[in-house]
């Protein structure tokens, strides 16, 4: 059977949900973000990881509409290494927590389930090969995904392995802990990136795609309204922006293409 099973809409929806609830407080009510996280940051940070969680609550919602396996395997690679590494980082990071606080139980509780269910979907469900059908990625998608997913990968494990030195050469100021709670996303970003690069189709690809247009867009937002902690003479902070930027502007053409080849006769 190659259609979505019922339990793995409810795994795509019950992960959004609590992605949705995250995101939008870290997005919209930064300075009460703490009624989702287990800590308290500041805005720029809040809003970062709001921006973070609401691209994978879009990705999630997306599933729920998918049809066939081939379209949400890459989706579920991305939920799985994301929360399974979150997963790990906390547990080296037991004396942050504070077990009176409510939401903490909800992270560890999330955190233990949603990977074990991640690898269990990719285990439990196969994808057929993709048809003469499925629209192919151009060459110019492949590519760009390919140095995504290389840059993103470098930067998880710099910041996982280095916090310390990554913390200094940030575009903004920030913790060695939360250093090493960024790897985790971009690390998931940046390992699907690298497996939709090798000669995937549009269909194969396309959640994930979205989901970075999204991810890249709220980050931008995010930097833009706290532009005054970024120092236009670091070199750290023109990379940001242009990173961002050209994530944005590469996963929107994208679609764009897919869409003009859908609507044309």
């Amino acid at each position: 059977m190659n259609e979505i099973t019922r339990g793995q809409r409810i795994y795509f929806a019950t992960v959004g949900l609590l992605a949705l609830w995250v995101g939008a407080w870290g997005t919209f009510a930064p300075a009460h973000a703490d009624r989702a996280l287990p800590w308290l940051v500041p805005p720029l940070h809040a809003r970062f990881l709001g921006a973070v969680y609401l691209s994978a609550a879009f990705v999630l919602a997306n599933g729920l509409v998918a049809r066939r396996q081939s379209e949400v395997r890459a989706m579920t690679l991305l939920i799985t290494l994301w929360t399974g590494g979150l997963l790990v980082l906390s547990l080296f990071h037991l004396e942050e927590f504070d077990p009176h606080h409510k939401p903490v139980w909800f992270w560890f509780g999330a955190y233990v389930v949603y990977p074990l269910a991640g690898v269990w979907s990719l285990l439990a469900h196969r994808a057929r090969p993709p048809t003469s059908d499925d629209a192919p990625l151009p060459t110019w998608a492949r590519r760009y995904l390919l140095v995504q997913g290389a840059g993103f990968v470098v930067l998880s494990l710099l910041l996982l392995a280095i916090p310390s030195s990554m913390v200094a050469v940030w575009p903004w100021k920030i913790s060695p802990l939360l250093a090493q709670i960024y790897s985790a996303p971009f690390l998931a970003y940046g390992s699907c990136s690298w497996l939709l690069a090798r000669g995937r189709t549009w269909p194969e690809s396309r959640i994930v795609v979205r989901g970075a247009f999204v991810f890249a867009v709220f980050a931008l937002v995010a930097s833009v309204l706290h532009r005054n902690l970024f120092s236009s003479e670091r070199v750290a902070t023109w990379v940001w922006f242009a990173v961002f930027g050209v994530a944005a502007g590469m996963s929107g053409a994208m679609q764009v293409r897919f869409l003009r080849r859908g609507l044309s006769p």
